[in-house]
């Protein structure tokens, strides 16, 4: 009776579930328990699954960079004309004379000559000439001798060229010393002419 049951039971368990038969079911030993299911698949049934490889990424190459622009060739700036220093317009001229005297001494006339071609440079100028002396003497003897010097200067300035009308001349005896001393002294360096150039004046409309 027990051996009766248990193949029953085996056989109502595979038709209950029919597609569990497959577990028992060996195609290539022959065996196929399936009962009132699908046929088991065949082995030509299986596909075979190919993985397919990736297709390369194609790497596309960046654009190449744009030139740098054309640096410009440095061009120096044209060379500025070399400058000129003016002669400086000496304007004040001083002559000295020996004592008692008023002839004009080598170094007199080269002072002379200075002042002209500085004239000539700047012109048109107005020339002022004052005579002075030292303290020896009357003051009335200094002034006709402060007088004579300056007229002696400008003499020696009309004969290089300079016109006359363009001069004026006065003295001043021992009034306005360089070296101020007392009464009766020898001082070499008041015994001069001032040679003063200066712009013409201005005619007046009235």
């Amino acid at each position: 009776m027990r051996k009766t049951i248990v193949p029953l039971l085996l056989l109502s368990a595979l038709i209950a579930t029919p597609a569990s038969a497959n577990y028992f079911s060996n195609p290539r030993a022959g065996v196929n328990l399936n009962i009132g299911s699908a046929p088991n698949p065949k082995p030509s049934d299986y596909r075979t699954v190919h993985i397919a490889q990736a297709e390369p990424v194609p790497v596309v190459a960046p654009p190449p960079a744009p030139p740098p622009p054309p640096v410009a060739e440095y061009v120096p700036p044209p060379a500025l004309p070399p400058v000129v220093p003016q002669p400086t317009f000496v304007r004040n001229y001083v002559v000295f004379f020996d004592f008692d005297k008023s002839t004009l001494t080598p170094e007199a006339r080269d002072v002379v000559a200075s002042a002209v071609q500085t004239a000539k440079m700047h012109g048109p100028v107005h020339i002022t000439i004052t005579g002075h002396t030292d303290t020896v003497g009357s003051h009335r003897y200094n002034q006709a001798l402060s007088e004579r010097r300056a007229n002696a200067v400008k003499n020696e300035m009309i004969r290089m060229g300079m016109n006359g009308s363009e001069i004026g001349t006065s003295g001043r005896s021992f009034d306005d010393p360089l070296i101020p001393t007392g009464p009766g002294v020898r001082e070499p360096q008041n015994r001069r002419a001032m040679i003063m150039l200066d712009n013409p004046p201005v005619a007046s409309l009235n």
